[in-house]
């Protein structure tokens, strides 16, 4: 018996098994065993995002003491940041709801959001040129797809062309919705098989296995 694969197979059994019948019935010893199930479950993830929290000191400390090339000085602003941030966090005792953070959190982060964003608007517009180079029928339709749903999206062509927003609105409500939907479906079904497969200890990725 390999306790190290039959201990977390027997406990994911059964905590999946009062997820499904918390889910499906109205128990009260299950809804209970399930709520502390949850909470133990935030408390499980609050100390991995301090084990993760540990991890980055130690791979970044690492780069700063070696100073290998001129990308030690990212790691050293990134460790000040999360000094700083959670230093300002516990002071105030208010986090998001303190005027220090909020302006540390406007001054610095969403600059630097909106630059990371805005320099991937070129590598959009270079993955777009690529994509929508009409070279087949199928290319040339999705070509004139994204064609119609830019000139809907305009103000100025709907303004002049109601037909435009008709058009764009088809697009996203029968061709967008409908492989939206199958994509959905697809997930529902993937997701259902897991479980299933996860319950009955025939899925052990989690356990770090192949």
């Amino acid at each position: 018996m390999d306790y190290r694969r039959d201990i977390p197979l027997v406990i994911t059994f059964l905590v999946g098994v009062i997820a499904v019948l918390d889910y499906y019935t109205t128990i009260p010893a299950v809804i209970s065993t399930f709520t502390v199930i949850k909470n133990w479950g935030v408390v499980l993830s609050a100390f991995a995002l301090g084990l993760g929290a540990v991890n980055l000191f130690r791979v970044h400390g690492r780069r700063i003491s070696e100073r290998k090339g001129s990308d030690w000085i990212l790691s050293a602003w990134l460790l000040l940041m999360i000094v700083l941030f959670v230093v300002v966090g516990l002071g105030t005792g208010k986090f998001d709801a303190s005027s220090q953070y909020q302006w540390i959190y406007n001054a610095l982060y969403m600059p630097i959001s909106a630059t990371m964003y805005s320099s991937l608007c070129f590598y959009m517009s270079y993955g777009s040129y690529k994509i929508l180079r009409a070279r087949n029928f199928d290319s040339f339709l999705l070509f004139l797809t994204a064609v119609f749903v830019i000139l809907g999206n305009t103000p100025i062509f709907p303004a002049n062309a109601p037909v435009f927003f008709h058009i764009r609105e088809w697009i996203f409500t029968a061709i967008v919705g409908g492989g939206y939907r199958g994509i959905k479906i697809g997930i529902g079904i993937g997701a259902v098989v897991i479980g299933i497969r996860t319950l009955i200890g025939l899925e052990t990725g989690y356990l770090g296995r192949r």
